[in-house]
């Protein structure tokens, strides 16, 4: 298979993705931001995303944070040292679908 149609098979199986788990451009964003940052080693919380003004604005965050918890793809949870901030995490359908994404490209 050659390099354009490698690429082509993987926006195939991306968008397939996307429209399975009602994923609009901004879940997208705010999904890969918490990814990079797991990735990382980094912990972010609600008010780190809600901060991203470049996504959405807030009230656009606030409100895709929550499809993304009743989509199961992120959990928010109390942290430990201020109970008023939630750390974002990815769930295991959310690792999957990277899973997924990276075998498409080969990864």
């Amino acid at each position: 298979m050659n390099s354009i149609n490698k690429y082509l098979n993987y926006l195939i199986i991306l968008e397939k993705s996307n429209s399975q788990l009602d994923l609009d451009a901004t879940d997208i964003l705010l999904l890969n931001t918490v990814a990079k940052a797991n990735n990382a080693g980094r912990i972010l919380n609600v008010k780190d995303l809600l901060s991203l003004k470049e996504i959405a604005s807030q009230a656009t965050i606030h409100g895709r944070l929550k499809h993304l918890v009743d989509s199961k793809l992120i959990t928010l949870n109390s942290n430990k040292d201020d109970g008023r901030l939630k750390e974002v995490a990815l769930t295991k359908l959310a690792h999957k679908r990277y899973e997924i994404l990276s075998k498409a490209i080969g990864g």
